[in-house]
C-alpha cells in the first residue's frame, strides 16, 4: 500500500487494532455504511490511528465525486491520505482465485472511494479481465477514471470515444450506464494507452 500512513511503525497495541479494524472493513462492505462508532472503540487509547481515522473521514467529504456515487461511500475505515489513489480504502477486500480467474485485481472506484474485485488472467503476457465483457464500473475502475469523464467519453463520436461500447436495450443509446457494456480486448487496449499518457504526464 501507498501512503504515509502504511510505512509507520506501530505500537504492539496499534498493530492488534490495525487487524480488527481490517476485519471490521472486510465484514462490513454495504455501501454507504457507517462504522464510526465500531472504529472508535477499537482505537480507544490509540490517538494516531484516532487521527488517521478522522483524517479519512474528513476525505468522504471532501473528495469530488457524483453526488449520487459519494452517497455509496463508507464511514468509519482507514484509507490512503496520499498519492494518486487518495481516499482508497486501507485495506484490500478479499479475493479468491478460481479456474475462470486465476488472477483477481482489487482495482479503485473513485466516486465512491472503493473497491472492486475483477476475476481476471495472463493472456499473452499481460493481464486481462476474464469475461469478455466489462460492466461500466469494472471500466472506469480500470481506466481510473470517475464515472461521469468516462460517461461523456461513451457518448462522444470521434476519435476520442471508448472503444468496444455494447449497447443493451436494441442498442438504444439512451439507455443508462448500466446497461453500457464493453468489449474486453477493445477495451482494455484502449486503457493501456490510457494509462501510459498519464504516466508521461
Amino acid at each position: 500500500m501507498s501512503g504515509g500512513k502504511a510505512n509507520a511503525r506501530f505500537s504492539r497495541a496499534e498493530e492488534k487494532a490495525m487487524e480488527s479494524l481490517a476485519e471490521l472493513d472486510r465484514k462490513n462492505r454495504r455501501a454507504g455504511g457507517d462504522l464510526q462508532m465500531a472504529a472508535y472503540r477499537i482505537t480507544d487509547g490509540l490517538p494516531r490511528l484516532r487521527d488517521w481515522l478522522a483524517e479519512s473521514d474528513r476525505l468522504v467529504d471532501e473528495l469530488p465525486g457524483s453526488k449520487r456515487l459519494r452517497r455509496r461511500r463508507r464511514r468509519g475505515i482507514l484509507r490512503e491520505t496520499e498519492g494518486s489513489e487518495r481516499g482508497r480504502p486501507y485495506f484490500d477486500p478479499p479475493t479468491y482465485p478460481s479456474r475462470f480467474g486465476p488472477e483477481p485485481r482489487v482495482m479503485f472506484l473513485k466516486d465512491e472511494l472503493d473497491t472492486i474485485v475483477i476475476a481476471g488472467r495472463i493472456e499473452d503476457g499481460r493481464w486481462r479481465p476474464a469475461k469478455d465483457e466489462l460492466t461500466f464500473d469494472e471500466m472506469r475502475a480500470l481506466a481510473g477514471m470517475k464515472a461521469g469523464t468516462l460517461y461523456r467519453l461513451t457518448w462522444r463520436k470521434d476519435k476520442d470515444a471508448v472503444p468496444g461500447r455494447i449497447w443493451r436495450q436494441d442498442k438504444d443509446e439512451r439507455s443508462h450506464a448500466m446497461d453500457l457494456r464493453f468489449d474486453t480486448t477493445e477495451a482494455m487496449g484502449w486503457i493501456v494507452i490510457i494509462i501510459n499518457l498519464h504516466r508521461k504526464k
